[in-house]
């Protein structure tokens, strides 16, 4: 028996397996996909092929800023896209959390970017990896002191914001002028119909941490604006920050510059 023939035809063999999983792993990453795959509906993103997990600089540089679209097919099971979006926004997508409270390091891209998930499981550790290989950054969880926005009460009997009654039935009603919640804590409400905090809605709405000292802990009847111009307003941070002056301005609510110790998620260039 040629043990040194045996030998080698393992290393060989052994080396074959570890370069077509490289190949797998660049297919995977990096591979081009069609321009359709980033249909921003729910119909044409449940219906993209499984299992791919695709990162690129962005192709739509005309649109504006959207945000983060996930589609959720089962309760485990989830795709996420982003088109023409900052490497904050990717960042959030992979980590988990609020692209606001993303803290990137000096020389990062500026550059926005388009990513795509539909692999079934490990999503967001796919998606880091992604990150990783392709643009050098990894990032983790630090507390940090830094600037927020403060909610508080700046009026004590506001226009559209009453207590609710013990007891009384939980309810929301849509229309193209206003939404009306009956019975329920403050929330904001996303322009896919979801539902938020209103903390989170306002971090989303205009991308810098807020957070909550008003007090107001019970449940509501109240309404808020939802006309086709406070919509296209909120759609853009550059834009957002009338628009919600208005709405929680009429829940007797205002935002103040403040200062807190919040966990951020930081972002770091590797080798």
């Amino acid at each position: 028996m040629n043990l040194k023939g045996t030998k080698i035809t393992k290393v060989l063999a052994g080396t074959l397996v570890i370069a077509l999983i490289v190949v797998a792993v660049k297919l995977m990453f990096f591979r081009s996909v069609s321009d359709n795959y980033f249909a921003r509906d729910y119909r044409s993103f449940s219906q993209v092929s499984a299992g791919l997990v695709v990162l690129r600089p962005t192709h739509y540089p005309f649109l504006k800023h959207e945000g983060i679209f996930t589609l959720h097919l089962s309760e485990h099971e989830w795709r996420m896209m982003g088109r023409n979006v900052p490497l904050r926004d990717v960042m959030a997508a992979a980590y988990g959390g609020n692209p606001s409270r993303v803290m990137l390091p000096p020389g990062a891209p500026k550059g926005n970017f388009d990513f795509l998930i539909t692999v079934s499981t490990n999503q967001r550790a796919r998606l880091q990896t992604a990150i990783r290989q392709k643009l050098g950054y990894v990032a983790q969880k630090e507390t940090r002191d830094t600037d927020v926005l403060a909610l508080k009460v700046v009026d004590e009997h506001p226009a559209n914001l009453t207590i609710s009654v013990p007891g009384e039935k939980q309810n929301a009603t849509f229309n193209d002028i206003k939404i009306t919640l009956q019975h329920l804590p403050l929330l904001l409400i996303a322009e896919d119909g979801h539902a938020m905090r209103v903390t989170d809605g306002l971090e989303q709405f205009l991308a810098i941490p807020v957070v909550d000292k008003s007090e107001m802990t019970n449940l509501y009847d109240y309404s808020m604006i939802w006309d086709m111009s406070t919509r296209k307003q909120l759609r853009d941070p550059a834009t957002a920050r009338p628009a919600v002056d208005k709405i929680i301005g009429g829940w007797g609510l205002g935002l103040k510059p403040d200062t807190a110790s919040l966990e951020m998620l930081v972002a770091k260039k590797v080798d």
